[in-house]
């Protein structure tokens, strides 16, 4: 689920919305807050609707006497109702939200309140609200670990890099030896860093990633877009004249790594790289450790590249390309073996380790891999499958089917992930010599897409042995 806006909504309820907002200004709160209430009840991701019944409801507070019986017996009720609510965060996250609203109704700034609103956003996928209701604890100098930990997540998931990788570090100032903390710390930074486009290469080619958003932006921002590589070679010269006279500038080192990552010139950017990694500051960027990994990688790529452009096919070059080949699935293997010795818990660099692990023939450390990384919700389809091409590399065919079928029933609609995954499944029931059940997968996917593989093929002849 995700935050609906108000416009979304039923015209009825934008009605009542109004109505709602009409008795704010006439001073009406206690009306307010009964409309929002009912509002959120059916349509608990309106963002918009919380805003206002967060409005009314610190209006009537602030109204409110301070006396002691009365401050005793709100907090009472506050508590009686946080602690009704607390068991349907998982079985009934809106109901959950509910109990909590109530509560704030009594105290719009208690935190078990607000914290039981957020956790029933955070199931519900709706961390926009989770933000709303956790900085109003987070934004003060609060040191509940916990409650700042689920802040920052929910920052990460709505884009607000910037400021969750601050949380972080408040986090780790709280906790420095703490390994978790330590983690999120590198979450909020890699999220922090491909939000701006600096290291990302999920969407685009890696290069062309930093030399379009990133290297480009930096420049035009200085008015001074480089064309051509008499000018990068100037601005090269220019960083390292910089770096001369400030040596501590971690950010001239970073500009210069990405001036020779344009030019193509990878093994001068890893020496100014490794300059970089012996600075104090730079002890805790992620970001420089992995993209060490991603810079020796393309460095051995492209002399690969080299060595195909300039082979003449004789037996000389043909042995060098070999061995280079070799040499850079094993740099492959050994850079992300380093990652997941630093991070362990980064279940994304645990998949592709694992993948590595497979290709090179290492099943069983391959298969240990991606039971680890089917941990994280994101990426346990991916890991199912994973597990039954291992298990299938091993012949293990009904541990195989195992892995696609769960694979199959987390993955709604037919599209080509589907397919293979169907099609990969099937291939497991013939070999363990359940034909039937083979060919009504191949049916599934031949009724969605008969130009799939050879699964047409497969029909025809399935058809053809029934009619002989």
């Amino acid at each position: 689920m995700a935050e609906v806006p108000l416009k979304e909504l039923d015209r009825r309820v934008r009605k009542q919305f109004e109505n709602a907002r009409i008795a704010v200004e006439r001073g009406n709160f206690e009306y307010t807050i009964e409309i929002c209430s009912s509002i959120l009840a059916e349509n608990p991701g309106c963002l918009e609707v919380r805003h206002l019944l967060r409005q009314a409801q610190q209006s009537v507070f602030a109204k409110q006497g301070r006396g002691f019986l009365l401050k005793s017996k709100l907090a009472v009720e506050v508590r009686t109702l946080v602690v009704y609510g607390k068991p349907y965060i998982k079985k009934n996250p809106g109901l959950a939200m509910q109990y909590g609203e109530r509560a704030l109704s009594r105290n719009p700034v208690d935190a078990g309140a607000l914290s039981l609103v957020a956790a029933g956003a955070e199931e519900l996928g709706l961390y926009e609200t989770a933000v709303f209701c956790l900085q109003n604890i987070c934004d003060s100098e609060t040191k509940d670990f916990a409650l700042m930990k689920r802040y920052c997540e929910a920052l990460i998931q709505i884009g607000e890099t910037n400021q969750a990788v601050s949380i972080a570090e408040r986090l780790k100032q709280l906790k420095p030896e703490n390994s978790i903390i330590q983690e999120l710390v590198k979450s909020a930074s890699v999220a922090h860093s491909i939000n701006k486009g600096k290291w990302a290469e999920e969407e685009q080619d890696f290069r062309s990633k930093l030399r379009d958003e990133d290297l480009a932006g930096a420049l035009e921002r200085e008015n001074r877009l480089i064309q051509d590589s008499d000018d990068l070679h100037g601005k090269a010269r220019e960083l390292v004249d910089a770096i001369h006279r400030d040596p501590q500038d971690l950010d001239l080192y970073k500009e210069l790594v990405k001036v020779y990552l344009f030019t193509d010139e990878y093994r001068e950017a890893l020496v100014w790289l490794d300059k970089a990694a012996q600075l104090p500051q730079a002890t805790a960027d992620v970001v420089l450790k992995q993209l060490r990994s991603e810079i020796m990688i393309k460095a051995t790529e492209l002399d690969l590249q080299k060595l195909l452009n300039e082979s003449k096919g004789d037996e000389d070059s043909v042995e060098r390309i070999q061995k280079l080949e070799h040499d850079l699935e094993l740099l492959k293997l050994e850079e992300s073996r380093k990652l997941v010795e630093q991070f362990p818990n980064d279940y994304g660099q645990r998949l592709s380790f694992g993948e590595l692990l497979l290709s090179a023939g290492q099943v069983d450390e391959a298969i240990r891999e991606f039971q680890v990384a089917q941990r994280s919700n994101s990426l346990k389809q991916r890991a199912f499958v994973m597990l039954g091409r291992s298990f299938s590399k091993k012949r293990l065919f009904d541990l195989a089917l195992e892995q696609f079928d769960q694979a199959i029933a987390e993955t709604p609609g037919m599209d080509d992930f589907k397919k293979d995954v169907i099609y990969s499944s099937a291939e497991c029931c013939e070999a363990i010599g359940d034909k039937e059940d083979a060919i009504r997968r191949y049916k599934l996917i031949y009724a969605n897409d008969i130009s799939f593989r050879d699964v047409a093929n497969k029909i025809d002849r399935f058809y053809s042995s029934e009619e002989a």
